[in-house]
């Protein structure tokens, strides 16, 4: 006698039989596997069967469908102005909307307001890291670059020059940033 639990093995060959809906199943699944792989090719190679049409326009209304019997022409339509008395005979709506306030013209600013002060000036986002052959090696959050006069910076502007002021090298931009070199 075999204990109980144990698997026997499989009479024959070994291999299951599947019941006609497993394999009608099975069938689909590879045609529909198999159609799925090569319709994209098929499409690649066929192009001029599953292109779009190029479409002409003109401007000749005798061939189209606006000279038939259901063609309407638009009606340029605008409402005409309502007079006084037309206003006036017009019911109130009394649905609170909100509230317009004083229409008076605020008082000029004074310097003690702060009219007159001035932004803070924009520091650039990038520094000088050094200076060979009229070029200029900068870095940025996004990395190292190598700008010449003319060239556009991280910040928009433009190099409009490159010099050395006796001390050190500075680079200045179309901003009027003078960029110092870093130590």
């Amino acid at each position: 006698m075999k204990a109980a639990g144990r698997n026997e093995k499989l009479a024959g060959n070994g291999r299951r039989s599947y019941s006609l809906g497993d394999a009608i199943l099975i069938g689909m699944g590879i045609g529909l596997t198999a159609a799925s792989a090569t319709f994209p090719w098929y499409v690649f190679y066929n192009q001029e069967k599953f292109g779009l049409g190029q479409i002409a326009f003109d401007n000749d209304a005798a061939g189209s469908d606006l000279t038939g019997p259901f063609y309407t022409p638009r009606v340029q339509w605008t409402p005409k102005p309502l007079t006084s008395d037309e206003i006036a005979s017009l019911p109130i709506d009394f649905a609170p909307t909100g509230t317009v306030g004083s229409i008076k013209t605020p008082p000029p600013l004074t310097d003690q307001d702060g009219a007159t002060q001035a932004f803070p000036a924009t520091v650039p986002n990038f520094s000088l890291i050094h200076v060979a052959n009229g070029r200029a090696m900068i870095q940025s959050d996004n990395g190292l670059f190598v700008v010449e006069r003319g060239s556009v910076l991280p910040d928009n502007s433009r190099v409009v020059a490159i010099e050395f002021d006796g001390a050190k090298w500075v680079l200045r931009t179309s901003d009027n940033a003078v960029v110092e070199m870093t130590p």
